[in-house]
């Protein structure tokens, strides 16, 4: 199905629900904090947390993960736990690092050594792949193909160009980067000042993401809904946050109790325009 097929269906658009699992060791050494705790609980918690809620919802998400993270039992416990219960993997880098700053060499190390990672620890297909920050260009996309990956969700639609990368459309699509590499974009949100996923919504109000959602509804594209393990994580201990920026920034200015009612919300709110279904089904629809 082409990407004018999938706008234009009377089918409702699918909805792939994405996860990013971005702990507190990583927030904290990309915004330069100190992270001095003995261990990462807003991982731990913001998994366990919404591994129990899709379970609940019959939710098979794709969780983009950091492959560094392979390397902390706990956290790989959590991580095999949710590929046998039929989640998908990504990839988030090996550092979470920003692409763009890095030498040709480590970013490919990047790109390349974390999805044969994941893929030799966790025995799960590797397909798809985001940036962290979102920091794409076209170098970094190139290297994201010929590492083997079918798919990237690193971009927002655009009508002109930055860093060099050609206009991004709503609906997925395939890079004018004489590549294979499919887009699976993220939501439009212009002309809002931010994007509308939940990191933003949670601190701004759910009527942000009303706003936003309703706008988007009109393009009739197909939607990748992304959290974060801060949207369903335990508060982060106040010893442990460093000021104001880090509170908000790990959501720790609300319970997980209200964090997991939003989460609740907005896919309540995702539900009647649209069906949630794999990336994979979604990647699926697009290429048949």
């Amino acid at each position: 199905m082409t990407a004018e097929a999938v706008t234009n269906s009377s089918i409702r658009p699918a909805c792939a629900v994405h996860l990013d699992l971005d702990g507190a060791e990583h927030i904290f050494r990309v915004h330069g904090w100190p992270y001095g705790a003995d261990r990462d609980r807003l991982f731990e918690s913001g998994l366990r947390s919404a591994l129990d809620l899709f379970s609940e919802l019959d939710i098979k998400a794709t969780l983009f993960v950091i492959a560094e993270d392979l390397g902390d039992p706990s956290k790989l416990q959590l991580l095999r736990e949710a590929v046998e219960l039929g989640h998908e993997v990504a990839s988030h880098t090996t550092t979470h690092r920003l692409l763009t700053h890095l030498r040709p060499s480590e970013r490919r190390e990047e790109i390349h050594d974390s999805r044969s990672r994941l893929m030799q620890t966790l025995g799960a297909a590797v397909e798809g792949f985001r940036a962290p920050a979102f920091d794409v260009d076209i170098d970094v996309l190139r290297d994201v193909s010929e590492a083997g990956y079918v798919w990237d969700s690193s971009l927002f639609p655009t009508s002109g160009t930055s860093h060099g990368l050609p206009p991004i459309e709503a609906a997925p699509h395939r890079l004018a980067l004489d590549t294979p590499l499919v887009e699976l974009p993220l939501p439009r949100y212009s002309p809002l000042p931010l994007p509308f996923h939940p990191s933003y919504s949670f601190v701004l109000g759910i009527w942000y993401f009303r706003w936003g959602l309703r706008r988007f509804q009109r393009t009739h594209a197909p939607m990748v809904l992304l959290f974060h393990l801060t949207e369903f994580s335990e508060p982060l201990r106040r010893a442990d946050i460093p000021g104001l920026r880090a509170r908000l920034y790990t959501l720790s200015h609300l319970s997980r109790s209200t964090k997991l009612a939003l989460c609740r919300l907005t896919l309540d709110e995702v539900r009647p325009t649209y069906r949630i279904v794999t990336t994979s089904a979604l990647w699926a629809d697009w290429v048949t």
